[in-house]
């Protein structure tokens, strides 16, 4: 039997996938529908749809993956998983540069990249976002 971390590393994994297609799909309708040829429109349309990745993934993540209830403070939670996410974009295009300048592959330098930008969102995932408040046993006066 799987440990609970790997089953998390796997799930997280799989909520990754469906947030890439939710990221492509919304990307790919929106420039269909508004046909505006334009970088700025294109870049601002791949913000969007990627923050549509990012807010799916915050709620399967919170749900299936990680399996933590509602917060009081849920908001503070979305902007930490916001946060990591957006470091998580900088170590992956940060480590596609580095790489790139090691390997002639540019295969292997994406999957790397990816690897090591879905290790630091997994980590924080789970150690800052997601992490279960511990329990303390409420002590009665004697």
């Amino acid at each position: 039997m799987m440990n609970e971390s790997v089953r998390q590393l796997c799930k997280f994994a799989v909520v990754g996938c469906l947030n890439t297609f939710i990221d492509w799909v919304v990307y790919f309708t929106v420039i269909k529908i508004f046909p505006i040829d334009s970088i700025f429109f294109y870049t601002a349309v791949k913000g969007f749809s990627y923050f549509c990745g990012i807010v799916n993934s915050f709620f399967l993540n919170r749900c299936w993956t990680f399996k933590t209830s509602p917060e009081e403070n849920e908001k503070y939670r979305f902007l930490k998983f916001t946060v990591v996410n957006a470091l998580g974009l900088g170590i992956n295009s940060t480590s596609l540069y580095v790489l790139l300048h090691y390997y002639d592959s540019k295969i292997i330098t994406l999957f790397l990249a990816t690897a090591i930008s879905f290790g630091f969102n997994f980590i924080l995932s789970k150690l800052w976002v997601f992490r279960k408040s511990k329990m303390v046993p409420k002590t009665t006066g004697g």
